[in-house]
């Protein structure tokens, strides 16, 4: 097994696909970078994103500094991710913009800080689930809980930030090309069954790859 990352902007709908996805198949592990750092801080028990957290989880994980997040970053939290991808565990990553991990105020999102290398080889996919500007706005007025007004403007530039991050990942990882996707979002249950179809012929693939060895 390997980990599939799904980002997008807030707003796109990832946690909704993602529980489409996990009613399909109940056997599906879902988390995100937040829940892996709460699990690996002692803040969780679990890293499933089922599991219930408060606004005082996550302020106990914003008060971590900066310096110990990134020492994180390249012990704990990348030996877990390791040893979840070597395991039999399905993982559906939800992430903002791919990267790995929280940034603070002192680091320039992905400027200083973009996603490392060997997050992106851990993958078996990458999805990019997009959606156009005004569904996306459309959605985060009516999020239940978290509503907030976001213009047109801005939502477009979040996106060129992920379209930027996604184009200099191809760049750099020009072997990551066969298994990055971009997922149009209008339709749930459209998008649902092309994410399944997506991790299904992937794992294929994988395992192919793991029995040439």
């Amino acid at each position: 097994m390997a980990i599939t990352t799904i980002f997008g902007i807030n707003g796109v709908g990832k946690d909704t696909v993602a529980n489409s996805l996990r009613t399909n198949n109940p056997d599906l592990l879902v988390t995100s970078i937040s829940r892996m750092l709460m699990y690996i801080l002692g803040i969780t028990k679990t890293y499933d994103v089922n599991e219930k957290v408060c606004e005082e989880q996550y302020k106990m994980l914003e008060s971590v500094p900066q310096e110990k997040m990134i020492k994180i970053e390249n012990t704990d939290y990348k030996d877990m991710l390791d040893e979840i991808a070597s395991s039999k565990e399905d993982l559906i990553m939800l992430s903002h913009l791919i990267s790995a991990l929280r940034h603070g105020d002192k680091i320039q999102y992905l400027t200083d800080r973009t996603t490392p290398d060997w997050y992106v080889k851990l993958n078996q996919a990458l999805i990019q689930l997009v959606a156009p500007s005004d569904i996306v706005s459309y959605r985060r007025k009516n999020d239940v809980n978290r509503k907030r007004e976001t213009s047109i403007k801005e939502i477009e530039y979040h996106q060129s930030l992920c379209t930027n991050e996604w184009e200099r990942i191809k760049r750099v990882n020009p072997d990551t090309t066969n298994r990055m996707f971009i997922v149009n979002n209008i339709n749930l249950s459209d998008a649902t069954n092309e994410i399944e179809k997506i991790i299904h012929d992937q794992a294929k693939v994988l395992r192919k790859i793991r029995s040439d060895k």
